[in-house]
């Protein structure tokens, strides 16, 4: 993988940022990708769908309302009734919800399909995720799965994407003179200065991507060009939290920090003064938590021994083969004693989140994957339980976070993230309460993917098919 030479940046600090993620430090972006699995028959959309009798927890945060009836027809949400006086067109398919609780979609805020490869569109389906903001990859097989999904050709979340990084020039060089699994060419930007920065989000905006990424930078000056040729195109930005100043990502308007926000150095009022500027331009955070408690603090040899298959991991067996290849890179790249220094910045590291969820901070869940042992859809329901167990938030806070927060940050609020009339029919049917815990969001009975019903039989029939997946026993990303 080669992402990058420790020894290029300053400090213990930085080297120790340039091999992290998540809370504790930054490891580098990961991407990834497959070929297509054809969506169930049982996914076909009827030409109304009512389910009955269901408690709705929409997603604004308000109270749930129980024994609704919500009616569905195409890809969109039609009504939102109490069962008895609920309007259902005859020949209407029926859902019965009673004892059951229906949620908006869930999102995964932070995700690289191309190195996770295409049969993980279907697993975060399945996991209840119909949406992704992807944070780097492949621009043509991402736009190619995108069509495919919105055709039925294949199931998948709805894919918001930035297209490849947004790289310092000199990390691009380090990684084509050092070899790495990873296809460089289509994944990553070299920016040098200002002139590259501008000409490269030119050309992302005219392929028609959903925003820009940057991971790291040249110079100051870069990323500001980075920014202002985002803004000219009227492309949101999002990036790594560790590459510049956190005043000049403010005043950028970057829409997301992601990852750790180094703010030890900073005085309580310091501190205080940031969140209220996040707060007032309506920027967010994606922690990623799961990278450091699920990946940068497992063992070397526990995390060796799951990617070669001789430590039993249920998810291991969904991995794709160019993922493992991939993995074997980031074993190779950590340093001795990386899970010591992740354990001495996590405590700052969560005490800036819950200041920040006090202080009314947007913060939006994501995993980055594939970083070493997180999952598609499994890591999202773990990074939903760290925001309770670590950050303190409440599961009404935690569904808020996974649907309409995630949906506001992603800039696609008006399609979908709560369930509302004349929004799109993306929803998840679950057997337990999510309020009462947060981990009832994993149980669950049937997803609604653009109208379409997928009832656990069909879900599990596209698990099944990703289990049965060539590209999991073969690399298809060269």
């Amino acid at each position: 993988m080669k992402r990058l030479a420790l020894a290029a940046l300053p400090g213990p600090l930085a080297a120790a940022l340039a091999v992290a993620l998540g809370l504790g430090l930054v490891l580098g972006a990961c991407a990834g990708t497959a070929p297509t699995a054809p969506a169930p028959a049982t996914a076909a959309a009827a030409p109304e769908l009512a389910i009955t009798g269901v408690t709705v927890i929409d997603g604004t945060g308000g109270p749930a309302r129980a024994d609704m009836t919500v009616v569905i027809r195409g890809d969109r949400i039609a009504s939102i009734e109490p069962r008895a006086a609920a309007q259902v067109t005859p020949g209407a398919r029926i859902v019965d919800g009673r004892g059951r609780f229906l949620v908006p979609g869930l999102w995964d805020m932070h995700v690289h399909l191309s190195k996770t490869r295409a049969h993980s569109l279907a697993l975060l389906v399945a996991h209840g995720v119909t949406s992704v903001r992807d944070m780097g990859g492949d621009l043509d097989e991402l736009l190619r799965w995108r069509a495919e999904i919105a055709a039925g050709a294949r199931i998948g979340p709805r894919i918001t994407m930035a297209g490849p990084f947004l790289e310092s020039a000199a990390n691009v060089e380090r990684m084509r003179r050092e070899g790495t699994v990873e296809p460089v060419a289509r994944t990553r930007v070299p920016i040098a200065d200002a002139a590259d920065a501008t000409r490269a989000v030119d050309r992302l905006a005219a392929r028609g991507v959903d925003f820009i990424k940057f991971r790291t930078v040249a110079s100051p000056e870069a990323y500001r060009a980075i920014a202002e040729a985002a803004r000219a195109h009227g492309l949101p930005l999002a990036g790594h939290a560790d590459q510049v100043p956190i005043d000049d990502m403010i005043a950028a308007g970057q829409r997301t920090l992601d990852h750790h926000v180094p703010l030890a150095r900073k005085t309580a009022d310091e501190r205080a003064a940031i969140y209220r500027r996040l707060v007032e331009r309506g920027i967010g955070v994606v922690p990623t938590m799961v990278t450091a408690f699920d990946s940068l603090l497992v063992p070397l040899d526990q995390a060796r021994a799951i990617v070669e298959g001789a430590r039993p991991d249920p998810d291991r067996a969904l991995v794709a083969a160019y993922t493992l290849a991939d993995w074997r890179e980031q074993l190779a790249e950590r340093p001795p004693g990386l899970a010591a220094v992740i354990r001495g910045l996590l405590a700052d590291g969560l005490r800036t989140l819950r200041e920040m969820h006090r202080a009314g901070v947007a913060i939006a869940p994501g995993t980055d994957s594939a970083v070493l042992l997180i999952y598609p859809g499994t890591s999202l329901h773990r990074e939903l339980a760290l925001l309770v167990s670590e950050v303190g938030m409440t599961p009404m806070e935690i569904l808020v976070a996974a649907t309409r927060r995630s949906a506001e940050l992603a800039g696609q609020a008006r399609e979908v993230g709560t369930i509302e009339r004349g929004k799109r029919a993306d929803l998840v049917m679950l057997d337990a309460d999510p309020l009462a815990d947060v981990a009832h969001l994993a149980r669950i009975h049937a997803v609604v993917l653009a109208g379409r019903l997928l009832a656990r039989a069909a879900l599990d029939d596209v698990l099944a098919q990703a289990r049965a997946a060539p590209e999991l026993t073969r690399n298809d990303w060269k």
